[in-house]
């Protein structure tokens, strides 16, 4: 032998390597698959004893909608499922800009406030926006709907009006 090279291919044994990679896999998949069921909040219709439908009328909650448009002009109304539209019609109001142009924020807040005080277990706005609405317009929208400075006492205080708030635009 010339070279004294050893031509023989050197083999790797991998069943050991495997073994703990699988057992890994498995582990994880054990792991995020548990982590991905979720519960479902769901009810089912009941039969009344009495054959009536015994669901009380919801009228002391609204969902208030305030459409904005791009000069400061708003629209607000009320709605619920419970309630007539003419029940309804005294809480709609159109409340035009500011002269020097933006929307008029204390009128607005002034107005839900009224809604507010009627309707206590309200808690929802919706805010349709223009396209044209501007990012600063929206937030001062929000602050408006969301709670209305008052003095108690010599202190100022913020009751809440509406913070759950969903922000939508116009269908085109």
């Amino acid at each position: 032998m010339a070279g004294g090279g050893n031509d023989e291919a050197t083999g790797f044994d991998l069943t050991a390597l495997m073994d703990i990679l699988s057992n890994i896999i498995f582990f994880l998949m054990a792991s995020f698959g548990a982590a991905v069921v979720a519960v479902l909040p769901a009810s089912s219709p009941t039969i009344s004893e009495s054959g009536e439908n015994d669901a009380a009328r919801d009228t002391d909650k609204v969902t208030v909608t305030l459409q904005l448009g791009a000069d400061g002009a708003a629209k607000i109304s009320a709605a619920n499922n419970d309630m007539l539209p003419e029940e309804l019609e005294p809480y709609a109001k159109t409340i035009p800009p500011l002269p020097e142009g933006g929307m008029n924020a204390e009128l607005i807040t002034e107005h839900l406030w009224s809604i507010k005080e009627t309707f206590r277990e309200s808690k929802d706005i919706i805010i349709v926006c223009d396209d044209d609405v501007t990012y600063e317009m929206l937030v001062d929208a929000m602050d408006a709907s969301r709670e209305r400075r008052t003095m108690v006492n010599g202190k100022a205080v913020f009751p809440s009006m509406f913070p759950a708030v969903v922000v939508s635009s116009l269908a085109k």
